[in-house]
């Protein structure tokens, strides 16, 4: 049949093994562009949690980015830090990061530094518990894990002599494109779902949330054998950031339930 020889033919683009398609947007051809940004310090003081104390409930209680690294060092008196103890908007996450992209959006790959305090690390690996949100669609909905999130086991790389742990993890499935070819290899539809929503690249700007905080009790009980650490970033030693639409993703990832624009 006609139509089982062009769904054979369908190609995969976006690089994901398998997604469902959710519909065709007029013809469009959805490119994903790559963008590095990195957190910055933001509000009073270097401290997170008294930056939101004082600003709870707006858009600064969150820790911000742009596509600018870090210039400066520690000893240049460079850098922030969020205690892993809770005490955000929800006490089982640490910090909260919250900014803009534009453009088509398929997965991200987060990078967070961690401050450590000497203790020997007894596990090779460690889970984070992870909400998010795009444009105020949830990337893991009511149900996926209790406090709408989802958690990701990760591999911390130590760095600068021992005293930071790298976090490392990708979030896939926020969006996609498939080429559909018929019988003859002709291109005759592209399929899209998600945060693919504009021909090329896109220039839409899109609100990103994203709360993390370590998979143990709160204030700052790890799971025994388990390091306690804070996250730190906006230093030269410690560039914690994100890059969008990374052409390779990390070792560590979790899938978003592909967010859904159409309002219903």
């Amino acid at each position: 049949m006609r139509i089982a020889r062009t769904l054979i033919g369908a190609v995969l683009l976006s690089g994901l093994v398998a997604t469902p398609a959710s519909g065709t947007h007029g013809g469009i051809h959805p490119t994903f562009k790559p963008q590095n940004v990195w957190f910055h310090c933001n509000g009073p003081t270097k401290i997170y949690q008294a930056n939101w104390a004082a600003a709870i409930g707006t858009a600064a209680a969150h820790v911000p980015w742009t596509a600018m690294p870090p210039a400066q060092s520690v000893d240049e008196g460079a850098g922030c830090i969020g205690f892993d103890w809770g005490g955000t908007t929800n006490p089982l996450y640490d910090v909260a990061f919250q900014g803009f992209f534009s453009g088509n959006l398929r997965d991200i790959t987060i990078r967070l530094h961690q401050l450590v305090f000497g203790e020997a690390r007894q596990t090779e690996t460690e889970t984070l518990r992870l909400y998010a949100q795009i444009d105020g669609v949830p990337l893991f909905p009511v149900g996926a894990q209790p406090n709408n999130g989802r958690t990701v086991t990760v591999s911390p790389v130590p760095g600068n002599m021992g005293a930071t742990e790298l976090f490392e993890f990708s979030i896939t499935n926020i969006g996609y494109a498939i080429d559909v070819f018929d019988a003859e290899g002709k291109l005759i539809d592209v399929e899209t779902g998600g945060a693919a929503l504009e021909d090329g690249d896109g220039t839409q700007e899109h609100e990103l949330v994203f709360y993390i905080g370590l998979h143990g009790t709160a204030l700052g009980q790890a799971p025994q054998g388990h390091k306690v650490g804070n996250w730190v970033w906006d230093t030269t030693e410690v560039p914690s950031g994100m890059t969008f639409n990374p052409s390779t993703l990390a070792a560590a990832k979790v899938a978003a339930d592909l967010p859904d624009f159409s309002g219903g």
